[in-house]
């Protein structure tokens, strides 16, 4: 029994030390894994918002893009490859426009550790309402508000 002695640290050294450090290490991903969907989440949200505030859907196509880019410039998420769709077929007074974000990102990044191989792809959709009282160019001459005119 003497000679048994110490056998248990060198157990939890050996052991159970390598698996608390692999915890820690997914849990610290998951959290990233977590943000980074928020900051998507917030992305989606701030381009559609920001089509929604334009006058034409051409505007609202190019204002959605911007203002997804800046979004993420901002945040945690890094993407390796950056999509955002932006759907305005309900272009009118009282319609809506539909921001889709989709981005891939490096594993290796998200979870800050070289060693981790692929990419995850996530996307996030939010949809803007087009105010009922303003006026939107649809495309005819009569549709468009007079030069002075408020809008």
């Amino acid at each position: 029994m003497r000679g048994d002695r110490g056998a248990w640290s060198v157990e939890v050294a050996g052991f159970f030390l390598p698996c608390m450090l692999l915890a820690i290490v997914v849990v610290a991903a998951a959290f990233q894994l977590a943000t980074s969907r928020l900051d998507l989440e917030s992305a989606s949200a701030s381009a559609a918002r920001a089509a929604s505030l334009q006058r034409s859907s051409t505007a609202a196509t190019a204002a959605g893009q911007q203002a997804a880019e800046n979004d993420l410039a901002g945040r945690s998420i890094t993407c390796a490859r950056l999509v955002v769709a932006v759907d305005t077929s309900r272009w009118q007074r009282g319609g809506s426009v539909t921001v889709t974000v989709t981005c891939t990102v490096d594993l290796s990044t998200l979870a800050m550790m070289n060693a981790i191989p692929g990419q995850m792809t996530a996307s996030s959709t939010s949809t803007a309402p087009i105010d009922t009282y303003r006026s939107v160019a649809l495309g005819a001459v009569g549709d468009r508000p007079a030069a002075g005119a408020p809008a």
